[in-house]
């Protein structure tokens, strides 16, 4: 292994990704909750980019995952006849890198262990309109940054001898440093076309509990991914 040279994966993907969980409007009034099914993210997403880009030589190696999404969606807080409705609007800026180690590898299953940081940026604008008092008609801008410490492990197992396979993995993080905690999991399902290109189709979840001053972001972003991989 000391002599192979870097073997990277660049994968670029789409995450079809609901979002639910709290979300901070104006002190000391309780937080606005926040409920975009996947399916209705898929039809009010105004964009999102993702990749990932995995680099090893040896059992060592790095890993850089980036994604961009913005969901949207309308609730009804008080039905009539005060009819208080509440458009949410969640752009969300998740970027992992972390450095990995190759625990176990036997043929094409392999299992790495990472250790990085987390960089997160979350825009939660909240729009009111109708209903009777503070809430109504007003706009509600909340705006963070923070880097968690993050730790996980993740894989990649053949199905036999075919041209399909499982990769996914899992991860904690913020442990008070940025976020009180964060918690991940992926998994998927991959088909090999050639020796360097695949494509996968999966499950990728979020979960993150976050609180400083007035800003509450405690939710889970969740749904399906769909992926293409480069292998070079």
């Amino acid at each position: 292994m000391a002599d192979e040279g870097w073997r990277f994966r660049l994968s670029p993907y789409m995450w079809l990704a609901g979002l639910k969980g709290d979300v901070s409007t104006i002190p000391p009034l309780p937080a606005a909750p926040v409920d975009i099914s996947p399916s209705d993210a898929l039809k009010d997403t105004e964009g999102g980019a993702m990749i990932l880009l995995d680099a090893k030589k040896g059992r060592h190696g790095f890993l850089l995952d980036a994604l961009y999404t913005d969901v949207r969606s309308d609730t009804t807080l008080v039905p009539a006849p005060i009819n208080l409705d509440m458009r949410s609007i969640s752009k969300t800026t998740i970027v992992t890198l972390a450095y990995q180690y190759e625990v176990y590898r036997q043929g094409q299953t392999v299992v790495d262990l990472i250790a990085g940081a987390r960089y997160w940026h979350i825009d939660a604008e909240l729009q009111f309109s109708g209903g009777l008092g503070v809430l109504a008609g007003r706009r509600i801008d909340n705006t963070e940054s923070w880097v968690d410490p993050v730790l996980g492990v993740k894989g990649r197992l053949p199905f036999g001898e075919s041209r399909f396979y499982f990769e996914g993995g899992a991860g904690i993080g913020g442990f008070g440093v940025g976020s009180e905690f964060a918690y991940e999991i992926n998994a998927n399902v991959g088909y090999q076309w050639t020796k360097s290109i695949g494509t996968t189709i999966g499950y990728r979840m979020f979960d993150v509990d976050y609180e400083k001053g007035g800003f509450l972001y405690d939710v889970r972003q969740e749904g399906l991914q769909l992926g293409l991989t480069w292998a070079f």
